[in-house]
C-alpha cells in the first residue's frame, strides 16, 4: 500500500512539472475583458471602502452617551 501511495505521488508529480505546447488563440477581446475585469475590481474595491469609511466617521462624529448637545431643542417631558 506505502508502494502504491508513493508511486502515485511519483507520477502526479511528474505530471505537474512536465509542460506542454497549449495551442491556444487569444483574441482581441481578451485584452477588454481583463480590463473590464479590472475596473469592476477597482469598482467593487472602492465601493467597500466607502461603506466602512461612513461606520468609521459616524463613530468618531457621534456623542458620548449622556451629554446633551448645548444650544439644542429640549426633550420633552416624560409623562
Amino acid at each position: 500500500m506505502k508502494r502504491l501511495t508513493s508511486l502515485s505521488l511519483l507520477i502526479l508529480g511528474a505530471l505537474l512539472i512536465s509542460t506542454g505546447d497549449a495551442h491556444a488563440y487569444l483574441d482581441p477581446g481578451t485584452g477588454s475583458i481583463l480590463l473590464q475585469g479590472l475596473i469592476a475590481g477597482i469598482a467593487a474595491a472602492s465601493f467597500a471602502i466607502g461603506g466602512y469609511w461612513t461606520k468609521v466617521k459616524a463613530f468618531f462624529s457621534t456623542r458620548p452617551k449622556g451629554r446633551k448637545a448645548q444650544g439644542g431643542p429640549a426633550d420633552p417631558p416624560e409623562q
